[in-house]
């Protein structure tokens, strides 16, 4: 009758049910995995990156004569290449660390006068993923961050280039399928957004680049997404 009695009581509770639930669930997901093996990943590609940098775009529609927001977009776009090592942790978490080497070069001609600029950024990211793993096919849900180092290339004068450098924090998530080829090797399908945290661009004497006819300073801080095509390749 106790047993009873204490049995009613637990199935009026819905938070102990909830608990107990929770509890069988994990147990179970637990015992599932008990044959995991952790695996090391290593991938590489080449992605495409479509950002805004209302600062730097400023700075260019003052810089150019007679530049309108039909010669200079919104929206800017540059080519990484990437690659990565990535590690599981557990059969549901992994992390990665990650390097991609950004360009965007770009001319604007005012005849004669040309302006001709490079950005060049490198991009470490630390990276903790969330894995969804099937016999087909792999899914990794992802958030990280890095810091990462700008420099900012003015080829406009003939006689002399000068550069500008700055560095500063950036966060990103991003979404990847990895279609499998074999247990081994996977395309590497990625979707992905950002924000940069960049510090104001300098020169060689800490010189800041400035807006022409403003005390505006400059840096590439700025958001955007991206998408990226490689391979991934797994050792056991």
């Amino acid at each position: 009758m106790i047993y009873k009695l204490v049995l009613i009581k637990i199935l009026k509770n819905k938070n102990i049910i909830l608990l107990l639930a929770a509890f069988i669930l994990v147990n179970a997901a637990l015992f599932s995995q008990t044959g995991f093996k952790k695996k090391t990943y290593f991938y590489t590609g080449l992605g495409v990156d479509y950002g805004v940098t209302e600062e730097f775009n400023d700075y260019l529609i003052a810089s150019i004569p007679y530049s309108t927001t039909d010669t200079i977009k919104q929206f800017n776009a540059g080519v990484n290449f990437f690659g990565g090592v990535e590690r599981d942790l557990t059969p549901v978490i992994s992390a990665a660390f990650e390097y991609a080497y950004y360009i965007r070069s770009f001319e604007y001609v005012y005849s004669p006068a040309v302006f001709d600029y490079t950005i060049l950024n490198h991009q470490p990211n630390l990276l903790l993923r969330v894995n969804y793993r099937k016999p087909k096919f792999n899914m990794k849900f992802t958030a990280g961050a890095g810091y990462h180092f700008q420099i900012f290339r003015d080829k406009s004068s003939i006689a002399n280039t000068v550069d500008y450098s700055s560095s500063g924090m950036s966060i990103k998530a991003d979404l990847t399928f990895l279609p499998k080829f074999s247990e081994r090797v996977m395309a590497y399908l990625n979707a992905y957004g950002f924000y940069n945290f960049y510090g104001k661009l300098k020169d060689s004497n800490s010189g800041t680049l400035i807006v022409p006819n403003s005390s505006k300073e400059v840096s590439l801080k700025g958001f955007g997404i991206g998408a990226r095509l490689g391979i991934l390749f797994t050792i056991d």
